[in-house]
């Protein structure tokens, strides 16, 4: 089964969001919690390599809120889910 691994500072809407692009969307957990979103994107690209998973390596995985763009003062969740097949 495929997976996914990315990062937002909203993972309620995030789920929300790979409920409508995946079929079969199943295990999501968030992994990790970080204060700067590039210690997120680390954690992510090397969660990512380690498990065979696809990540948004270039923050381009889903449209983003002006809110995800504060990395000041946001918390940063890494999280992870699995899915049958992505739709088109």
């Amino acid at each position: 089964m495929p997976c996914r691994i990315g990062i937002t500072t909203n993972p309620e809407a995030r789920r929300v969001y790979w409920q409508s692009q995946v079929v079969g969307l199943a295990n999501w957990q968030v992994l990790n919690t970080f204060r700067s979103k590039a210690a997120a994107k680390e954690y992510e690209t090397g969660y990512a390599l380690r498990n065979g998973c696809e990540a948004a390596l270039d923050d381009s995985e889903a449209p983003r809120t002006g809110r995800e763009y504060e990395t000041q003062y946001d918390w940063w969740y890494v999280y992870h889910f699995d899915y049958t097949t992505e739709t088109t």
